[in-house]
């Protein structure tokens, strides 16, 4: 929404790298994010009431323990 100028984001800078070199996207109030967030929140959506194909469970049981910070 924001590269169609609808509005604000605070995004992590890999996803948005490649636009801000191009000036697709300009970053506004720099530095009044006080402290990077060292953990960032992954979630997995579906739906809890279908039944989970085998490869998406399979999926989320291979990514589950590689996404733990020590």
């Amino acid at each position: 929404m924001c590269l169609q100028g609808e509005g604000l984001a605070l995004l992590s800078h890999f996803m948005i790298k490649k636009d801000l070199k191009t000036k697709k996207l300009v970053e506004i109030l720099p530095g009044s994010v006080s402290k990077q967030n060292q953990r960032e929140l992954v979630n997995a959506v579906f739906y809890r009431n279908t039944a989970l194909s085998s490869r998406i469970r399979a999926f989320l049981d291979f990514i589950e323990p590689r996404l733990t910070l020590a």
